[in-house]
This record gives structure tokens, sequence and C-alpha cells, in this order.
């Protein structure tokens, strides 16, 4: 048995090899061919130039310009939608939308702020302070080949360490499609004022996949036949803009393993105006925190899998500093389970101080409010059940003014890739 590494270029772009949301590309397509090779998942990569211009003449942000990029996700904030297909059958394998929501919870609480400063910033960019973010990132001096990346891309199939088989009576190759994300989304006025960067963008260059592949001692060893279970991620929203907010999602998952979400204001999302990746605390009208009083979980309308009212830290104690130690804990094994405690989450970015009438700056990596609950705390693959019954979430809330919030909910589950001569099937 050998490895080959392979490079492969996007199949549908230019000869210029320049893409950007602004000038008409918004997806970007790599296949990795059928042959009777096995793809190791985790070590595809996308690698590339990444260039930010704050007007269309091509002019260079400088570090006077306010042009930010969200210290969380720097790179994987021009994802907006990640999708896995099979070559063989155009079936999707997964498909994760809103992306970025998504690795804004989800990076926070599996990388350290060490990981940050280190491997996170050599594959990503990314930084653990909005100003270093900024000027490491979107300042960068102008050079021939702007800011250079070479990232993983967090997902089920593609980080659960599988060997997908390629050949013709299997998957029969696979295509990776990236949907960018427009630029309003990307970036945003770190001081709120967007005056000469409305036409602020950014652009990819000599885009590359990267992978290796597993060449077997004999074709044979490649079986006709087989599966593959990996954690998937779906992704959900909704608005709430009540006290009392109640959202149900027909999840049609049978091992579900947790459930996570986060928010911010409607007005957030795709203005320059705010960092559109902000993970806060439902907000006011006013920009004053609207805080979570109480918690229910159900499934078909009962409380699962808690009993009780999941009451916090400020319903009884309003001028409490920081989020309720529980919304932390329950959040963190919805989206990990094990021994890995490595995390970014502190008090210092899930306070109760920050305000969200302008981009709310928080120190270590900006706001980081997470809701969550997990359904497999022992590790045993199997989950709850919502096929059939739907996922609730009741909360009690200080929102007392008419300020619509988006909530973005993101479900784990434990799924399942059948193949053979006969095709594919995947098994929520």
């Amino acid at each position: 048995m050998s490895i080959i590494y392979q490079e492969v270029q996007p199949s549908n772009i230019n000869s210029t090899q320049k893409v950007s949301y602004k000038n008409g590309n918004p997806i970007v397509n790599f296949l990795i061919g059928s042959q009777p090779h096995l793809l190791d998942t985790s070590s595809v990569r996308i690698s590339g130039d990444i260039n930010f211009f704050k007007d269309a003449a091509l002019t260079k942000p400088t570090s006077a310009d306010q042009l930010g990029i969200d210290e969380k996700l720097a790179i994987y904030s021009i994802i907006e939608k990640l999708t896995i297909t099979s070559q063989r059958s155009r079936q999707v394998i997964e498909t994760i939308n809103h992306y970025g929501r998504f690795l804004s919870s989800y990076l926070p609480y599996v990388a350290s702020k060490a990981d940050k400063f280190t491997h996170l910033n050599g594959l990503s960019g990314t930084l653990p302070n909005y100003e270093a973010q900024k000027r490491e990132l979107v300042d960068f001096p102008a050079t021939q080949h702007g800011n250079r990346f070479c990232m993983n891309l967090p997902s089920g199939l593609l980080s659960g360490g599988n060997f997908v088989p390629l050949d013709v009576n299997s998957l029969g190759g696979i295509e990776i499609s990236l949907n960018l994300a427009p630029d309003a989304q990307v970036l945003y006025a770190v001081n709120g004022t967007t005056t000469g960067l409305t036409e602020a963008f950014y652009e990819l260059e000599n885009l590359r996949l990267h992978c290796e592949l597993i060449v077997p001692d004999s074709p044979d060893a490649i079986p006709p036949q087989g599966q593959i279970t990996y954690n998937a991620i779906t992704s959900y929203f909704n608005v709430i803009n009540s006290t009392n907010a109640v959202v149900n999602f027909n999840l049609g998952t049978s091992r579900t393993l947790g459930v996570f979400m986060n928010f911010c204001p409607t007005k957030y999302l795709n203005n320059l105006g705010f960092n559109s990746f902000a993970t806060t605390c439902p907000m006011n009208a006013d920009g004053s925190q609207a805080g979570i009083n109480s918690v229910i979980f159900t499934k078909a309308g009962m409380r699962m899998p808690l009993s009780f009212n999941l009451d916090t830290n400020i319903k009884d104690s309003p001028d409490s500093s920081v989020v309720d130690p529980q919304i932390v804990s329950f959040a963190r094994d919805s989206i990990q389970s094990g021994l890995n405690l490595r995390s970014q989450i502190s008090p210092v970015n899930t306070n109760r101080s920050y305000t969200g009438a302008t981009p709310p700056l928080t120190a270590d990596g900006g706001p980081m409010e997470c809701l969550g609950v997990p359904f497999d705390t022992t590790g045993t693959g199997n989950g709850e059940d919502f096929s059939t019954t739907p996922f609730g979430v009741q909360m009690e809330l200080d929102l007392t003014s008419d300020s619509p919030n988006a909530l973005f909910l993101f479900v784990k589950s434990r799924q399942t890739l059948l193949f053979g001569p006969q095709g594919l099937q995947i098994v929520q």
C-alpha cells in the first residue's frame, strides 16, 4: 500500500484563476475523479491566496481604514455553504448551510486560544483579537500574492477519519462545492461606520484542493460494497422576537447526538455596519442584551432530556456579569464529547457587558454565546430519535422591544453512507 499526494484545480473558474463573489463567481467546485484509490478524508485541504480591497479600484485597506473580518473565523468566513456529492450518482452525501455560523460556535469549543495563535493561524489566518485579526489579514501589505492560506474543511464526512473508496463501483469520485459568502457578510466596519467601505470586497486566487489517496496493493482490496459512518451536521434557521420564544424543528434524524444554536440581531446579517458572524445573546433594539432567563428543551412537546426548566443565573441575579455556567457546559457537550477539553470559552468572551448598538468588540475572540443540549453523553453513538417527532426549545427572554433576532440551529447526528454496485443510500 502506498500514498499519492493529489492536487486538484477548481473545475469551474476562468483562466485568470481569480474568484470573487463581487465579480460573479459565487461557487467553486473541486472534483476528485473516479479512480481505484481510497481518499483519506482528514487530509483534504483548500489552499490559495486572498486579497481584500476597499473599492472597485482595487485599493488595499490600511490600518487607518476600519475594515475588519471576524476573528473567530478569519478566512473561513468566505464559505457560506459546503456540499459533498458523489460523482457517480450525483447524490448529496453531506451539505452544511450557514457554514460560517456553524464554525462560529464549533471552532471556539474545539480549539484553544493557543491554537488560534499557532496552527489555526497558519491554516486560516485566525487570531483571538479583532484588531490583530484586522491588521494581519485584511490590512496585509500589498504584495503580489496576497495572504496565503491552506485550511481544512470541518464537516462530518471530512473530519471523521474515514477512507472513502473512489472507484466506479462505489462513490465514483466526489465533488466538493463551496458557495462563497457575500462581501457584506464576510467584511464589516469595526467602528460601525461604512463610509468609504461600501464597495469593499475580497478576491481569491490560485485555489487548489490537496488530499492524500491510498493506493491498495491490489484493486481487489477495495470492497465492492460497504458502509461509512460519520457525524453529520445539518442546519436550520428561524427568527425570534418576543419575551417567550418558542421554536420547533422537524429534524428527521434517528441518531441525534446534540443540538446547538447561536444568535444575532437580523440587522447584522449581510450588513457592512455589523459583524455578520457575531454570536451574541439575543439583543434589544437599543443594543442592550436580552438575557435568557429560562430554557426548556422538548421532544414532541414534552421536556426532554431535562425534566426541569433550566433557570439561568440572571433570572434571580440580573446584574450577573457572566453567562450561566450550565449554559456553557451544555453547549460544550452538544458540540463535542469525550475528554478533549480544549476550548477558547472563558468569562472574558461570555460576559454580559457588551452591547449590540455597534459591532460588539470583546477580547479573546469576540462574544461566544451558544445554547445547546447533548443527547449522547456516554459516547454510544445512538443519541435520540427525532425521525418522526419534533425537537423544540422554549426560552424566556428579556426581549422587551421590537427586535428580530436570527436563530441558527445546528444538529449533530450519526449517519451511515451505504455504497455498492446498486448505488448509494444515506441512513439518517
